[in-house]
């Protein structure tokens, strides 16, 4: 989707995954793989919560490090505009078998990020994972930036409330 600011139709290119699993990115990967800016962002909200099932087939509790990417689905979530966020709405991400979160699914979009300049983060660590707050972007005409500073959970902004922590999955 394009959001536009000030003049620029696409200043802001979000995509989001939703409960999308491997065989679709794979699926979308082979469909626009000539033209990959089909799949261009500048925003991602990673599938499913940071889920691992997003990036491979293999089960990440049961193969842990030695579980299989997907060439094609991260190649179809790989394609960032410069400077992009990869932003997962989840819990904190840990080290364990849990998935979603996937710790490994964490890096992955980590490398994608740097791979642009980018950044990943999680809204249940923002700013911190003591004191989680509302994760908020800007479009500007040079695209989307992090807004300094955090505004507390449910506070109200408006006429409605812009955020709550996140709950965990299931």
């Amino acid at each position: 989707m394009a959001v536009a600011a000030y003049g620029v139709p696409d200043a802001c290119l979000f995509l989001t995954g939703s409960d999308a699993e491997v065989a679709v990115w794979e699926r979308l990967w082979g469909k626009h793989r000539i033209d990959p800016e089909r799949l261009a962002y500048d925003l991602l909200q990673t599938p499913h919560h940071c889920s691992w099932h997003s990036l491979s087939y293999d089960s990440w509790s049961e193969l842990r490090e030695n579980a299989k990417v997907s060439p094609a689905a991260r190649s179809a979530l790989s394609q960032t505009r410069k400077g992009a966020y990869i932003v997962a709405s989840s819990e904190p991400i840990r080290d364990d078998e849990k998935d979603p979160p996937c710790i490994r699914a964490k890096r992955e979009y980590e490398a994608v990020a740097q791979e642009v300049n980018g950044q990943f983060l999680c809204v249940g660590e923002h700013p911190s994972q003591e004191g989680p707050g509302v994760l908020e972007f800007e479009v500007t005409a040079y695209g989307p930036r992090k807004k300094s500073g955090s505004i507390q959970s449910g506070r109200l902004v408006g006429a409605g409330i812009i955020g709550r922590q996140p709950l965990s999955h299931g």
